[in-house]
């Protein structure tokens, strides 16, 4: 093997030969393995493997800075099974953001916020509120925090679910999960009803109220996205029931967007994140958190 030339080294340093452009490298053979060189034309480091020049990541690894973004969470913990919880760079086809992903739980993206206040039909997670069809970002930059607030990021518009949906009320921590692949976040609660195999006490153990709070409303139990059965009654994710065993009429509900008695625009019996139950109507409203993998 000769002596290559790629470079000096100093005191404090080595200072690799520049190289404009690819058709500049030198040309090398297989003996040549492990020469590194600088392109001055994308201010990055490349090495001769043998057979070709790779680029050298000087940035860190996959998701770790907006040069090197990931198509998702999961994508994040596969490349490195040890990282954390925490902000992370992403790109789903309109450039790169960041976003809190939750890699405890297998590599979720927090993709939207609802906030407990407004408590009413003000609210824009409301069910006739602008945000459930939202094509661009709201309060991005909140998404990379799991605290309570009014947001979404890319990821609501344009990631296709892989795995599906951690739905979180009260609490980051408080979480039903929902198995769906091939939807966005928005076309899931803006598109064609999909019911869902959750029960009723699933969704009365997610609420962190009483479940005794809906002893009197047992009938026509009934859940899914965006699941409008009647009129009357419609959700962007949750469950309804009522007290008649006459399921054109639920009068109670829990999860997000939900409303009943065809108060969709006004009225306590709607909730943007939370539930209602009647006799008496009482509303308990809370802040919500959706995940996407």
């Amino acid at each position: 093997m000769g002596i290559i030339n790629v470079g000096k080294v100093g005191a404090k340093q080595i200072d690799f030969t520049g190289y404009s452009g690819e058709n500049n490298y030198p040309s090398l053979g297989t003996g040549d393995a492990g020469t590194l060189i600088y392109d001055t034309s994308t201010s990055k480091l490349v090495l001769w493997t043998g057979s070709e020049w790779e680029e050298v990541k000087t940035k860190g690894t996959l998701g770790q800075d907006a040069g090197n973004p990931a198509s998702s969470a999961a994508a994040i913990l596969a490349n490195d099974p040890s990282a954390q919880n925490g902000v992370y760079w992403l790109n789903h086809g309109s450039g790169a953001y960041q976003a809190y992903c939750d890699m405890s739980n297998g590599g979720y993206i927090l993709c939207a916020k609802i906030p407990q206040s407004p408590n009413n039909t003000s609210n824009p997670w409301s069910y006739s509120g602008s945000r459930w069809s939202s094509s661009s970002p709201v309060n991005e930059s909140q998404c990379q925090n799991t605290g309570s607030g009014d947001a979404l990021n890319r990821a609501y518009y344009e990631y296709q679910t892989q795995t599906g949906f951690r739905f979180a009320m009260s609490s980051v921590t408080n979480v039903l999960q929902v198995a769906r692949g091939g939807v966005t976040p928005r076309d899931a609660f803006t598109g064609s009803q999909y019911n869902t195999s959750l029960s009723r006490n699933d969704f009365l153990n997610w609420i962190p109220e009483s479940s005794s709070q809906w002893n009197n409303q047992p009938y026509c139990n009934r859940n899914g996205f965006n699941r409008t059965d009647s009129s009357r009654t419609g959700m962007r994710f949750g469950h309804t029931m009522n007290n008649e065993n006459e399921c054109n009429s639920n009068d109670s509900a829990i999860g997000f967007g939900c409303y009943t008695n065809n108060q969709n625009t006004s009225g306590d019996r709607n909730c943007a994140a939370g539930g209602f139950r009647w006799a008496s109507t009482v509303r308990y409203p809370y802040n919500g958190w959706i995940f996407v993998k």
